[in-house]
């Protein structure tokens, strides 16, 4: 795997150490990364970063081009979000561990509510980009890649280009975070999730981002044997500049909780419900409270804090960049995460050292470490959380000892660096034999 020189200074990739190979083919430029019009996404700095000029001794083996796909939204889309955001982490991961990923399509399989219509008309899209590729790589076969990866596909969102493309092609397929619904009925997403299904078992790499799509997978699926765990992870080097906030933080006088979240129906306005109900029990503590988020459910948010006063203050949704002023200007970072993945915001608090309160449910003791980097209660304990709360406002040393655990976390499980490693792990063995590629011992 490449290693990452210090983030302080500008750096190149070295390339990773290969074995001559005699009969593998000529090496072909690196793809570019394709932003849609009007994007102001950039290339990832990991895949763009010059090589360093191989020894002159022998042929050196091409770098393996992996062909990425998205089919919920591609990670040049123009609206941010953690799936976009995991999606481009992923292309700078798998540079990092010497390998060449290029978006192959940009077609999106996604649908919001069930409609037989709908899903009709993106599957012949998808299948119409199928014979796009295929002609496309008939005529430029230097171009072709040696492996597909696709990025969470599920129910709402399958992948119907990856499949037959390998097929097509004799390469090997592999998928990230393939997961399911558990929205509407299991009859109005059957269809989306036998596609999915299908594409798992063809898998020969499944990485799994959390134990629930581990056992989903593994409820029909023959053997594990496909299935490998891959921590979430974040790029720490290439996180934007924190900003400082201005304006007042909130009225009186306490720690400063931060909580982060998008004001929407569903698992997102109940982790709302569930910390007022927390707060509500400590109003007389002394705290203060700021929330990031906007979205329909603003106006019910806002009446569930009314008891809070001007000790709570709604930013609305602000860039990144302020979001890390936040954060950087918090005390704890308090959010139930009902049903989260596992939460980026999560561990960009923890890099910054900020302590987390949280429930330990779906994903987020993936991520947060009780006791470690912060506090998990029970899932849908409501007292045990407000008791959490209480301990981290009461405790300048235990915000300062879990905040400096969460750090210790982040840069040993979660960086790019270590994602790099689980990739190349699994990923080098089924192109190896295809493109001459060996890792000297």
């Amino acid at each position: 795997m490449r290693s990452r020189p210090p983030s302080t200074a500008p750096w190149r990739l070295p390339r990773r150490t290969v074995r001559p190979s005699t009969s593998a083919a000529p090496p072909t430029p690196q793809a570019s990364w394709p932003p849609s019009p009007g994007a102001r996404s950039r290339r990832p700095d990991a895949c763009r970063v010059p090589l360093d000029p191989p020894a002159p001794v022998a042929t050196v083996a091409p770098m393996t081009r992996i062909a990425f796909y998205a089919p919920l939204k591609p990670p040049s889309h123009p609206i941010p979000s953690g799936d976009r955001e995991i999606a481009r982490n992923l292309m700078k991961a798998l540079a990092l561990a010497g390998f060449d990923p290029f978006v192959a399509s940009e077609a999106i399989a996604y649908q919001k509510r069930p409609s037989a219509e709908l899903f009709a008309d993106r599957r012949a899209r998808c299948e119409a980009e199928v014979d796009r590729l295929l002609a496309v790589w008939q005529a430029q076969p230097a171009a072709k890649p040696d492996l597909w990866m696709t990025y969470h596909p599920y129910c709402k969102a399958p992948d119907w280009i990856g499949p037959p493309v390998c097929r097509a092609l004799a390469i090997p397929y592999v998928t990230v975070e393939a997961c399911r619904t558990r929205q509407d009925t299991d009859a109005d997403w059957a269809d989306g999730r036998a596609v999915v299904q299908a594409a798992v078992r063809q898998a020969a790499v499944n990485f799994c981002l959390k134990p629930a799509d581990r056992a989903y997978l593994e409820s029909f699926l023959p053997d594990a044997s496909s299935i490998v765990a891959l921590k979430p992870f974040i790029d720490l080097a290439d996180l934007p500049d924190a900003v400082d906030v201005e304006g007042p933080c909130a009225a009186g006088e306490g720690p400063l909780i931060l909580s982060v979240g998008m004001m929407r129906p569903g698992a997102k306005i109940d982790s709302y419900r569930l910390l007022a109900e927390a707060l509500a029990g400590l109003v007389d503590r002394p705290w203060r409270l700021v929330i990031i988020g906007d979205g329909p459910g603003r106006n019910e948010v806002e009446a569930m804090f009314g008891f809070a006063g001007d000790r709570a203050r709604f930013t609305g949704a602000v860039p990144h960049e302020q979001v890390l002023g936040w954060m950087k200007k918090a005390d704890l970072f308090a959010w139930p995460g009902m049903r989260e993945a596992f939460g980026v915001a999560y561990l960009e608090a923890q890099a910054i050292g900020l302590p987390v309160a949280a429930f330990a449910t779906a994903g987020v003791p993936v991520v947060v470490g009780h006791d470690e980097s912060g506090l998990l209660a029970p899932e849908f304990d409501i007292v045990a959380y407000r008791d959490n709360l209480a301990r981290l406002l009461a405790s300048p040393q235990e915000r300062a000892r879990l905040g400096a655990g969460g750090r210790a976390k982040v840069a040993r499980d979660h960086g790019l660096d270590a994602a790099a490693a689980t990739l190349e792990g699994a990923l080098l063995p089924l192109v190896g034999a295809r493109t001459g590629v060996a890792v000297a011992p």
